[in-house]
Order: C-alpha cells, then sequence, then structure tokens
C-alpha cells in the first residue's frame, strides 16, 4: 500500500472519529425536554407515575433542561429498584432528549394478617402493602417465617389452577404450620395439612366438590379433611 492510500485511510478514520465525538458532544449538551413513564404490565398500580416521577427526579428541582451529560442513568434505575413496589427498571435518554423509564411492578400473591400486614410476592419476598391500590389476593392468617416456603408452593399452585384460584379466599396456618382454607361461595372449612401430596389432595377435593354437586349436597358440609392419604373425610353440619 502506498504512502499516499495510507494517509486517505487515516484521514478518513480520523474525521469519522472527529465527526462522532462532536456528535456525542452535541447530544450530551442537549437538554432533557419530557419525562415518559411507562408500565410493562397493563395492571393497578401499586406505585404512580408521580412518584416514579419524584424517584426520578429526587436530586433536581426538575429534569426539564437539565443537560442529559448531567444525568447519572444507573443511579435513576437503582433509586427506582430500591422503591419496595418496584421489581425492575430501565431508564434511558431518546435522541430527542426524551428521559424514558420503563417499570416492572412486585406483584402480590397473598395478603399476611396480623399487626405488620404485607403481601407475599412473585419472588416469595414480603412487600409492603401500598398506598396506591389493595391487591384483591388471598389473606393469610398464621403467617410464620419458617412457613413461607410451603404458603409459597400451595398459592402458586392455585394461581395455575381453573377451579381453585377464583374460589379460595382464606389461608390458615395453625402453630404446626398444617394448613386450612376457605372458599369464596361456600362456608366450609378444607383442611389441607401440609403441601405434601399436594396434586392429589386437590384431585381428591375437586372431585368430591363435583360429587357433592351433583347430589345437592354441599350445603350440608362443614368440614373437609384432606389430610389423610386418598381419602376425604367430611363433616356434616
Amino acid at each position: 500500500m502506498s504512502i499516499k492510500s495510507l494517509l486517505k485511510i487515516v484521514g478518513c478514520v480520523l474525521v469519522t472519529a472527529s465527526m462522532y465525538g462532536f456528535a456525542n458532544y452535541r447530544f450530551n449538551q442537549r437538554t432533557v425536554k419530557d419525562v415518559t413513564i411507562s408500565f410493562t404490565e397493563d395492571k393497578a398500580l401499586f406505585i404512580s407515575e408521580s412518584n416514579v416521577n419524584k424517584l426520578l427526579i429526587q436530586n433536581y428541582d426538575s429534569v426539564h433542561k437539565v443537560a442529559i451529560e448531567k444525568l447519572d442513568l444507573n443511579k435513576g434505575e437503582l433509586d427506582l429498584v430500591n422503591n419496595p413496589m418496584i421489581r425492575h427498571a430501565e431508564v434511558s435518554v431518546s435522541l430527542e432528549g426524551e428521559l424514558l423509564a420503563i417499570i416492572e411492578q412486585r406483584q402480590p400473591i397473598a395478603r399476611l394478617m396480623g399487626s405488620d400486614q404485607q403481601y407475599l410476592d412473585t419472588d416469595n419476598q414480603l412487600m409492603p402493602l401500598s398506598k396506591e391500590h389493595t391487591a384483591f389476593v388471598p389473606l393469610v392468617y398464621g403467617f410464620k417465617k419458617a412457613y413461607q416456603d410451603q404458603l409459597f408452593e400451595l398459592i402458586n399452585f392455585i394461581n395455575k389452577d381453573e377451579f381453585l384460584q377464583p374460589a379460595v379466599t382464606q389461608l390458615i396456618l395453625d402453630r404446626s404450620g398444617e394448613i386450612r382454607f376457605k372458599v369464596r361461595v361456600h362456608d366450609y372449612e378444607v383442611k389441607l395439612g401440609t403441601v405434601e401430596l399436594l396434586d392429589q389432595k386437590m384431585t381428591n377435593y375437586k372431585a368430591f366438590i363435583a360429587k357433592m354437586k351433583k347430589d345437592q349436597r354441599l350445603t350440608q358440609v362443614k368440614t373437609i379433611d384432606l389430610r389423610y392419604k386418598n381419602q376425604v373425610i367430611s363433616i356434616k353440619k
């Protein structure tokens, strides 16, 4: 390759680098024009857009007219995910100078009743109640940390079952960790015991309910006991 050709290549590289650097400089000198907040799911909000906006601008009176280069996007994301209502967040700036925040909320699956009420979420983590919205999830009484994993397993099982999910309203844990549950329409109580052989127990339960409905005797039932292997014991009112 001749020296002349080499100089042309070097010149092109320098020009391209200079143009990129200048464009990047001009972009960073631009100011934020607007803030757009979006949520990953179309569900009720446990944290409002205004509170997300406050978290984004907590180091400024307003992000409007703040130079893009002064924004710490990583810190913005950390500030958001540190909020107990937020599971994940992504913060970026568009070419037009728009600050974008995409928010994934934490999702409760049960409400733990007691003096210090809180939720259990889809990640098996405890979550505070929200001032913005109340989740319509099963109520849990007698919760202890030692029983959290089996409670999480049971609620996930219930939520995946088309018959159980709309029916179960309350879960009660006794001191030994055995579980009872109540349903929405009828006033009977179901003694489940532990989550051992859970699939078999729930299959037996659904078969029993179908039989009682067919015989029009479900209103006579006070207690359904599923604790014994391959058995459903019923106590009448």
